[in-house]
């Protein structure tokens, strides 16, 4: 599970069956300091998330199945929360 923001909608006229009724997002990582990192990706949303927003993406093989209970997915990531906020306190705070 990662972090990213959802930097668009992706649109596609033929979708696999597995798609239907699903929102394709264009997301992109994020760090701990909230920083995009890495390529962006596309994962199906399962909880109505829109551009602008930060969410939690479940990804790996199998994770559409376990979660979902989607057969034979071709999916990778999947967009499983909004998230309102995130904290995180800097090492040296933490001695």
């Amino acid at each position: 599970m990662y972090l990213a923001k959802v930097i668009g909608k992706v649109v596609s006229v033929v979708k696999h069956p597995a798609y239907q009724n699903r929102t394709l997002l264009l997301i992109q990582p994020l760090s701990l300091k909230s920083e995009l990192v890495r390529t962006p990706t596309i994962a199906v949303d399962y909880v109505g998330a829109g551009e602008g927003d930060t969410v939690i993406v479940g990804a790996g093989p199998g994770v559409a199945q376990e979660v979902f209970g989607v057969e034979d997915a071709p999916m990778r990531e999947l967009v499983m929360g909004i998230v309102d906020r995130f904290d995180v306190t800097p090492l040296e705070e933490k001695k």
